[in-house]
């Protein structure tokens, strides 16, 4: 089966909750899911400063969504981040016409478990954190 992979950007106001933004990120991704689409990565990028101001906002807590899915996911999506007040701007981008389902989905699958194995190899271990504060001579 062939879909359309589809990115997602939206900039939520900078002085909306975490509960509110986690609500907008939920329905986003019910919305794909109820239409046949596979979300395969989202991305919190956080509150950053916009080039320019936005409904006299400067700053902005940006989203990204990559997606799969038809043409309706796309209008549907659109149409409620239109309805949302709490958003300031969103633009979505096609970025391949026919991507097989399944083979995409599971390459997405892989390059999240790589990301965060990085993570966790990056992060250095409690147990040698205490070690390192002890003194030499102990």
């Amino acid at each position: 089966m062939y879909s359309r992979e589809y990115e997602l950007v939206f900039i939520i106001r900078p002085d909306v909750t975490d509960e509110d933004i986690e609500t907008i990120k939920d329905r986003c991704a019910r919305i794909i899911s109820e239409r046949d689409g596979n979300v395969l990565k989202v991305d919190d990028w956080g509150k950053r400063r916009l080039a320019y101001e936005i409904k006299d906002y400067g700053k902005g807590h940006f989203v990204l969504f990559n997606y799969l899915g038809s043409t309706e996911v796309v209008n549907e999506l659109e149409r409620t981040l239109r309805i949302d007040d709490s958003l300031l701007r969103f633009l979505t981008v096609k970025l391949a016409d026919r991507v097989e389902v399944e083979v995409r989905a599971a390459e997405a699958e892989a390059e999240r478990q790589r990301t965060e194995a990085a993570a966790e190899a990056a992060a250095p271990s409690e147990e040698s954190e205490t070690r390192s504060d002890a003194p030499a001579g102990a």
